[in-house]
């Protein structure tokens, strides 16, 4: 799998062209992303919605993930930027009651 820019806050709400507005995923995470099955909190611990289904393969994709941090950026400025990642907690990410 390639690696794939993602928005965080998506450019069609207003989301910014801009380095702290995204993050490098593959294909399949960068879906999962939009879709709401997880999210990055500010110090950049990736959350796994409980709603997230799929058995084995979902684990093994997504929710052994649950708790870890992204990796270091090189430069600070690199990091994702705050208010995009309130805006994908808020707009994106599923909460218990919204599937996925």
């Amino acid at each position: 799998m390639g690696i794939e820019a993602a928005h965080i806050k998506w450019h069609q709400v207003g989301g910014p062209d801009i380095v702290p507005n995204g993050i490098a995923l593959c294909s399949l995470h960068h879906k999962m992303f939009d879709l709401g099955g997880f999210t990055v909190l500010r110090d950049r611990t990736l959350v796994v919605s409980e709603e997230v289904s799929g058995g084995q393969r979902a684990d093994g994709l997504l929710r052994a993930f649950h708790g870890e941090r992204l990796a270091e950026t090189q430069r600070v400025e690199y990091q994702p930027g705050e208010e995009f990642v309130e805006w994908h907690q808020k707009e994106r990410f599923k909460k218990p009651g919204i599937p996925v």
